[in-house]
């Protein structure tokens, strides 16, 4: 490549990046008149020398520069003198490129970066948003994994919970069916033998020959027992219709004839050739290994044989896939360099929506120093205090002072959406609701109906007759579905019921509290304040444990308890009454009460409240 200008005998000085064209100096005014918009691109070679060189004052560059040297990972003090001197050097250096090129009037400010550099900067801060992306997806991919892999490891566990006694049995059966086959092999060796000595007698005629040949009864002392597995011989008796067929098909493996098991050899010079005390000498040995008067064959008389009777139920997948949405979520945001991972309620709104005795209802915005906003509502919320839920944006409320209504409130909207009719089964006040996860809201028994499970369709806002239950029920304060079943607290009755979704099937639980009022944490723990002690009761439904927690202030008849669970790690419970009764805030994680919309001017005992994130 040539290193002058033809046209003006000069040496080149000048790039046009755009054009990517070296030029002279009377090159460079001409192409820049003739295109004016490469201006901007056009540099001198001292300007990007001096762009070259302070590139390394960049900290950024100058920190990766010395941790890729770093081996020793020491102090920052010490890392900021080695960055200072870093500095200092490259200050050097360009200094006394300065000095040689200060006469070059072309120049744009030494400070100004060049076409390089701005592309060294921006290549440096790709890799650097690149690294961080790929390090956080990472870091997202591991949660995920690991999330479920404590799911995998937990049915792991209850796989070998379940198969733990059979597998024992198994092996005990293994070991039986081990004994019994070496007990086997001397009794049909016996018989061998046997059978050998009578072959031999008849055959006795010439006293030069043996009368017992061992080499032709042992040819083999190979342990058969490795030959076989337990599936294999057990296999084998399965497909044998007789013991005869048996020892048959094993004749040349468990049952071989030229086994050795009583050292035939040296009974044969014991008993000088007598069949008869041999033969005896040989069962005597078979008795004493095998003590035929205690217990041969144990199994034969043993009235403990261990059955297992199994029932399975099909999986509900719906279920399972509603528990797993529930559990993890990965929503793609799209920013300007990453894509975040939100298992919060992060950019949400957390509120109490509760109604009064006045027609009307109150949103109370917890996410905003508990403002309120009030609603009047034509929909009487009486006698609805079990009978709400919220979906998503909107909060439906079931039955009340007219029996037969529901509604629908949006919170994105801050408005009623529809108050309509229960066609299709029979309007009730105190209907106990939950939701599965999916489609329906389950609404269980009432004040008037105490034997029925309906449901309504959220997609299709139609309602239908779902279960019939005795008339023993009475009516629910408090209903949750989890891990597949409807569980419902009875009100002021010491028990509890759990329906299974799948196949329907009730069953009853003693409980050791009468509840009053209750809520519930969607993962298995109602929340109840006890009729005979007025205390507050956490209460598992899988290990059926109670615990007493601090009582609410008020009285037990006007506590009426909401579960608001704030993060995951934080969750409270709320006691709305209103005027008269008074509200209260619960700290789950502290088990502290304090009190909460001090200044409430409706009645609220036995009406319609829920927490709601939006």
């Amino acid at each position: 490549m040539t290193t002058n200008c033809a046209n003006h005998s000069k040496t080149f000085k000048y790039i046009c990046h755009k054009c990517n064209i070296l030029m002279c100096s009377v090159c460079t005014v001409d192409h820049c008149k003739k295109r004016s918009d490469h201006s901007n691109h056009c540099e001198h070679i001292n300007q990007i020398k001096q762009s070259l060189n302070n590139i390394f004052n960049n900290e950024i560059i100058i920190d990766s520069a010395i941790d890729n040297n770093d081996k020793d990972n020491s102090e920052p003090v010490k890392k900021k003198q080695r960055i200072n001197d870093y500095k200092n050097k490259n200050n050097n250096n360009n200094n006394n490129n300065n000095n040689n090129n200060n006469n070059n009037k072309n120049n744009k400010e030494e400070n100004e970066e060049t076409e390089l550099s701005q592309t060294i900067k921006s290549i440096w801060e790709s890799l650097k948003s690149s690294t961080s992306q790929y390090q956080s997806l990472t870091t997202t991919e591991n949660e995920i994994k690991q999330h479920f892999e404590q799911l995998h490891q937990y049915l792991i566990i209850e796989e070998h919970k379940l198969k733990k006694d059979i597998i024992n049995d198994k092996d005990t059966i293994i070991n039986q069916i081990d004994n019994n086959i070496n007990h086997f092999k001397y009794l049909v060796n016996i018989i061998n033998i046997n059978n050998k000595l009578n072959n031999n007698n008849s055959n006795s005629n010439n006293s030069d020959k043996k009368s017992y040949d061992s080499e032709s009864m042992i040819l083999d002392t190979t342990d058969t027992k490795d030959l076989y597995s337990p599936t294999t011989i057990i296999q084998s008796i399965i497909s044998s219709s007789t013991l005869e067929s048996f020892i048959s098909d094993n004749n040349q493996t468990l049952f071989n004839e030229h086994h050795d098991l009583f050292n035939i050899d040296e009974l044969i010079k014991q008993h000088n050739n007598d069949s008869s005390p041999l033969l005896l000498d040989i069962i005597h040995k078979y008795n004493n290994q095998f003590n035929k008067t205690s217990e041969i064959i144990n199994n034969n008389n043993n009235n403990n044989e261990s059955f297992y009777q199994l029932s399975i139920k099909q999986h509900d997948f719906n279920q399972l896939n509603s528990m797993i949405k529930q559990s993890i979520k990965l929503v793609k945001v799209t920013t300007r360099s990453s894509v975040l991972k939100t298992n919060s309620n992060d950019n949400k709104s957390s509120y109490i929506f509760t109604t009064h005795q006045s027609r009307g209802a109150t949103l109370i915005n917890l996410s905003n120093n508990n403002s309120i906003e009030e609603f009047d509502i034509y929909y009487g919320f009486c006698d609805t205090f079990q009978s709400i839920i919220a979906i998503g944006e909107y909060i439906y409320v079931f039955g009340g002072e007219k029996e037969n209504e529901w509604m629908k409130f949006s919170i994105k909207s801050k408005s009623v959406e529809h108050i309509g009719y229960m066609n299709g089964i029979d309007g009730d006040c105190y209907i106990s609701v939950c939701y599965d996860g999916q489609d329906h809201i389950y609404l269980v028994n009432g004040y008037k109906i105490k034997n029925r499970i309906d449901r309504f369709n959220i997609k299709t806002e139609k309602f239908e007759r779902y279960h019939g239950l005795s008339n023993e029920n009475g009516n629910q304060i408090s209903s949750m579905i989890f891990k597949g079943s409807l569980y419902s607290l009875l009100y002021e009755k010491e028990r509890l019921f759990q329906f299974d979704l799948t196949n329907r099937k009730i069953t009853y639980h003693q409980i050791d509290i009468r509840p009053y009022t209750a809520c519930h944490d969607n993962n298995g723990n109602f929340y109840t304040i006890n009729v005979d002690n007025s205390k507050l009761i956490k209460y598992n439904v899988e290990n059926k444990q109670s615990i007493a927690l601090k009582p609410v202030p008020a009285q037990y008849r006007d506590a009426f308890l909401i579960y608001h669970r704030e993060s995951s790690t934080s969750s409270f419970l709320y006691s709305i009454g209103g005027r008269g009764c008074n509200n209260y805030k619960y700290s789950i994680k502290d088990n502290q009460w304090e009190l909460f919309f001090e200044d409430d001017k409706f009645k609220r005992a036995w009406c319609a409240s829920t927490s709601i994130i939006f």
